[in-house]
């Protein structure tokens, strides 16, 4: 692509942990199809670590949501010196993934000849930018449908490949960590990650609890408790429901321990969340429960990927309440079925594509 090369792409996604690695096909198949572009991304700060050591990202800039929503003052001077440090880079193409009106206003100070957004974006933004990708987000995984913006620059070839790159320094670091704690590489080591972004999101703690005391009794197998910062508690609970503690456990890694972790295991299990579609960009074998989220549009995009899902009435609802509460759509999922799957893909290996 002769008419991008030499020319400066700014991503903007300021969403969650998850939408930041989702944009990661973008700027690969960005720096495909354009080897002389220089390509600079902006996500919410505490999400920037799943894209650091992206060899397609020139620069990361990272919006820090807590003080732009300080005080009036605060915020002022905070938005200032944030436009002061990327009006002047003179941006041509702008590709923005938030969709929402703080995204739009942000872009269109920042400024750039062409600004792209979706159709399905907020109002404010569909009148801030100046191109609008037509695409109906339901028809599309999330990753492919990011893609589309891409046509409009010419881009036709895409690396829907969605990877994370964990130093060396790290990944040793983390080694280091489970020998500490009698983990061999010869053993079979599964990560449970009972967390996920809202309650109606999670599997049950007891649940979780009886995959990993079925692991657990497994010959040579290493169960490995994970969780985030304001997971303690949720993983306490699954801790207390196995009938033998786990071999690790820890709520204290940062997001490339944690992709680190997930590396040198041979299986993730994990509600629809941010550590899922980690597992899918480093390599591992990953099963998602998934309840009220479309897996077709957000299902960890791997290969070696599988999804329970539920199809009831309510699907694709808000998450602000169920309205299914003596059977919610994660209760559905079952333990033995669970079970069944980790069997499955235990002795099988790689499972087919996605």
């Amino acid at each position: 692509m002769n008419t991008l090369s030499g020319k400066r792409v700014l991503i903007v996604k300021l969403r969650y942990i998850g939408d930041t690695l989702s944009i990661a096909p973008v700027a690969a198949s960005l720096a495909r199809a354009a080897p002389g572009v220089r390509i600079e991304v902006l996500v919410n700060r505490g999400t920037e670590e799943v894209l650091a050591y992206d060899p397609h990202i020139h620069r990361l800039w990272t919006y820090d949501r807590r003080r732009a929503k300080a005080g009036v003052r605060s915020s002022l001077g905070y938005h200032l010196a944030f436009f002061r440090r990327l009006r002047p880079r003179r941006y041509d193409v702008i590709l923005d993934y938030t969709h929402g009106d703080r995204a739009a206003f942000l872009c269109f100070l920042i400024g750039a000849p062409l600004r792209i957004t979706y159709r399905d974006a907020s109002r404010l933004s569909r009148l801030l930018m100046n191109r609008v990708v037509d695409a109906e987000p339901i028809d599309f995984h999330i990753v492919d449908y990011q893609l589309q913006a891409l046509k409009l620059l010419g881009v036709t070839q895409f690396d829907r490949t969605l990877k994370m790159t964990v130093p060396a320094e790290v990944q040793q670091r983390v080694d280091r960590l489970l020998a500490r704690h009698g983990i061999g590489m010869r053993q079979t080591r599964v990560a449970i990650h009972p967390g996920a972004g809202g309650p109606l999101r999670q599997w049950r703690p007891s649940r979780f609890g009886a995959i990993a005391t079925r692991l657990a009794r497994q010959p040579d197998t290493a169960v490995l408790l994970i969780g985030g910062p304001g997971d303690e508690t949720l993983v306490d609970r699954v801790a207390a429901h196995m009938q033998a503690p786990p071999a690790f456990c820890a709520t204290s890694l940062g997001l490339l321990e944690t992709a680190a972790l997930i590396r040198r295991c041979d299986l993730f299990i994990g509600n629809d969340s941010a550590p899922a579609h980690m597992a899918a960009a480093v390599g591992t074998a990953s099963l998602a429960l998934f309840g009220p989220t479309w897996p077709h549009m957000w299902r960890p995009l791997s290969p070696r990927g599988r999804v329970i899902f539920k199809e009831v009435p309510c699907r694709a609802c808000r998450q602000e309440h169920c309205e299914r509460p003596e059977q919610t759509c994660m209760d559905l999922i079952g333990v033995d079925e669970v079970w069944q799957t980790v069997r499955e893909m235990l002795s099988s290996g790689p499972t087919g594509p996605c």
